[in-house]
C-alpha cells in the first residue's frame, strides 16, 4: 500500500503540469535552457553559445570548497577561453548576498549571475555547492560533477571537448 502511494504521489507533479524546468538534466541529451543578466550587465542564452563549451557551475559564496574551486574556474577560463570555453558561475546564495557575490566573481574575472534572478533555469536552482555542468559545442550536456573538483578534473572533462570542434 505504501508503496503504490509513492508511485501516486510521485506522479503529480506531471499530472498537474509542473514544468519540465524542474527536471533533473540528463547526460548525453540537449542542455537545458538557461538564460539571464549577468552581472556586467550583459544578457545570455545557453543555446546561443552552440559552438563553444560551457561551463556552468553553481556555487555559494558560503562554501569553502567553491572558493577554492573559484581559482581553478579563473585560471581555466584564461587559459582555455581563446579556444571556445565559457564559464557561467550561478550563485544559489540568497538574493541578499548578490553584492557578496559579484564581489567573489569580479575579484576572480569569471562572468556570472545569481539563481534566483535567472529568466529561465532548466537545470533547477538548488544542488549540493560546487556543482559543475559540461556542455558541449553542439550543446549537449557532457557532464556533472558535483563536489570539489582538482584541475586534473577540469582537465580530463573539457580539454577533449575543446580540442573536438
Amino acid at each position: 500500500m505504501r508503496r503504490k502511494f509513492l508511485t501516486a504521489l510521485l506522479a503529480v507533479p506531471a499530472l498537474i503540469g509542473i514544468p519540465a524546468a524542474y527536471a533533473v538534466p540528463e547526460i548525453d541529451a540537449p542542455a537545458p535552457a538557461l538564460a539571464g543578466e549577468l552581472f556586467s550587465g550583459e544578457t545570455f542564452d545557453l543555446a546561443s553559445m552552440r559552438g563553444k563549451v560551457v561551463l556552468v557551475n553553481f556555487y555559494s559564496s558560503y562554501c569553502k570548497f567553491c572558493a577554492y574551486e573559484i581559482g581553478l574556474l579563473e585560471s581555466i577560463y584564461e587559459e582555455h577561453r581563446s579556444e571556445g570555453l565559457e564559464v557561467i558561475a550561478v550563485g544559489v546564495d540568497s538574493l541578499e548576498d548578490r553584492e557578496r557575490v559579484q564581489r567573489t566573481l569580479a575579484l576572480y574575472h569569471l562572468p556570472g549571475t545569481m539563481a534566483a534572478s535567472l529568466t529561465r533555469n532548466g537545470f533547477g536552482r538548488r544542488y549540493p555547492t560546487p556543482t559543475a555542468f559540461v556542455v558541449d559545442r553542439g550543446g549537449i550536456l557532457r557532464l556533472k560533477i558535483t563536489g570539489a573538483k582538482t584541475p586534473r578534473h577540469y582537465r580530463e572533462a573539457i580539454l577533449p571537448l575543446l580540442r573536438s570542434g
